[in-house]
C-alpha cells in the first residue's frame, strides 16, 4: 500500500543509465535506500535535482521492511533552499553533512528527535550569514551523535583534560594509546559541545584547528560506528577552510 512520507536526501549511487540508488533519512522509518528512476527529457529532468544532498522531499512509497530497495513516486521538494545551492561554502558543508549522515546513519531506524534536528539545522544553515557558519559542520556532527548515543560525554570536563577518542570521555591524563586529542583542541571540542547553532561562532577556531578537529571527529566516528569510512568531502572542506 502506497503511503505518504517525508525525508532528507543524504546521498546517491548511480545504478545504471536510467536509475540510481538514493538514500533518504525518512521521518517514519529512518535511513532507507530507494530506487530512483532518472528523467532524461524535457521539463521532467528537473526531477533529478531532487537528488542533491540534503534536499527535503515528500513522496509516496510502498514501504516493505523486508525489501532491499523501496520504490518512490511523486517526489517533490518541500523546502527549496535559497542559498545553499549557490554559496560554495554552504554547498561544501552540505556535501559533508550528506556524506556524514549516509555513513553514520546507515542502520538507523526511526528517530524523530534526530530527524527534526537535521531538518532544523539545515534550514538554519540556509538562512544564516556565512560568517556564522564556519563551525557548523563540527557542531552538527557532534550534536547529531547525541541522538544516537555516541556523543562524547562533556560532563565533568575541566580545562587541561584530554578527549579519549576510544572511550568518548574527557580525562585528566593522556591515555596509553594514541587515539586522543590534545588538551588545547579538547577544550575547543568541549566548548562546541556546550553551544548551539546560535552561539557556536563564539568558539574561536583557526583554520588549522578546524581541520584538525574535523579529522579527529572522523577517526572518532570510525571507532564508534561499524563501516564508517574516511569521508571524501573532508578534502573539500580542507581546501575551503585551510
Amino acid at each position: 500500500m502506497w503511503q505518504s512520507e517525508k525525508g532528507i536526501v543524504t546521498g546517491t549511487v548511480r545504478h545504471n543509465d536510467g536509475t540510481c540508488i538514493v538514500r533518504i533519512f525518512t521521518e517514519s522509518h529512518g535511513m532507507v535506500p530507494f530506487i530512483f528512476y532518472l528523467s532524461k527529457k524535457g521539463k521532467k529532468t528537473s526531477r533529478n535535482t531532487l537528488l542533491q544532498p540534503l534536499t527535503q522531499i515528500e513522496f509516496q512509497t510502498d514501504y516493505i521492511p523486508t525489501e532491499a530497495l523501496m520504490h518512490i513516486r511523486e517526489p517533490k521538494n518541500i523546502f527549496p533552499y535559497k542559498d545553499i545551492p549557490f554559496n560554495p561554502i554552504k554547498s561544501a558543508i552540505s556535501l559533508f553533512v550528506g556524506e556524514f549522515l549516509t555513513h553514520s546513519l546507515r542502520q538507523e531506524q526511526s528517530n524523530i528527535g534526530l530527524y527534526n534536528y537535521i531538518i532544523q539545522s539545515i534550514r538554519w544553515l540556509d538562512g544564516a550569514n556565512i560568517e556564522d557558519c564556519t563551525n557548523f559542520h563540527l557542531l552538527f556532527a557532534l550534536k547529531s551523535a547525541s541522538f544516537t548515543g555516541i556523543c562524547p560525554n562533556v560532563d565533568g570536563f575541566t580545562p587541561g583534560y584530554f578527549l579519549d577518542l576510544r572511550e568518548g570521555i574527557f580525562i585528566p591524563l593522556p591515555p596509553k594509546h594514541q587515539d586522543f586529542v590534545d588538551a588545547q583542541l579538547s577544550f575547543k571540542i568541549a566548548s562546541l559541545l556546550k553551544c548551539d547553532l546560535n552561539n557556536m561562532s563564539t568558539v574561536p577556531l583557526t583554520r588549522t584547528e578546524r581541520i584538525a578537529i574535523l579529522n579527529h571527529l572522523n577517526l572518532y566516528f570510525r571507532l564508534h560506528i561499524p563501516e564508517f569510512t574516511q569521508l571524501k568531502s573532508i578534502e573539500i572542506l580542507q581546501m575551503l577552510f585551510g
